[in-house]
């Protein structure tokens, strides 16, 4: 009974902690979206209307299904939700050298969008690293 008790506890931690990292790495991504939001306004919409459509969509993608993994009903689902949130980031970052290739970002902007990116996915990877092996 003691070691049922003990591998509650330690499920319980684990599940917390997923949480927290989760819950950390919607916030980073809800502040990615923004800027993401507010950097791609101001281009020229006639030059860049598919990067600009793209790089809000990956944004999006990446903070909602972040926020989706916080509401997983399994593990499984948790980090399926958490690989795609990671995949997007991906994206982002792909379509953001893109626009600093174009001319529609500044290096400092695109260095900012970058920190922010790599900030979030840190997070990210970090709560699946915290998962039990087996379920990784």
């Amino acid at each position: 009974m003691d070691a049922e008790r003990e591998k509650i506890r330690e499920d319980d931690h684990w599940a917390d902690q997923l949480r927290q990292m989760t819950q950390q790495a919607v916030q980073q991504l809800g502040g990615l979206a923004t800027y993401v939001d507010q950097l791609s306004a101001k281009f020229p919409l006639r030059e860049h209307p598919g990067l600009r459509a793209q790089m809000r969509r990956a944004a999006i993608d990446a903070l909602a299904n972040s926020a989706c993994a916080l509401e997983a009903v399994s593990e499984r689902d948790y980090r399926n939700l958490t690989l795609r949130s990671i995949g997007a980031v991906s994206e982002l970052d792909t379509f953001s050298r893109l626009a600093q290739q174009a001319g529609a970002v500044t290096p400092t902007e695109a260095g900012q969008l970058a920190h922010t990116m790599q900030m979030a996915e840190t997070t990210l990877r970090a709560g699946l690293g915290r998962m039990p092996l087996a379920l990784r």
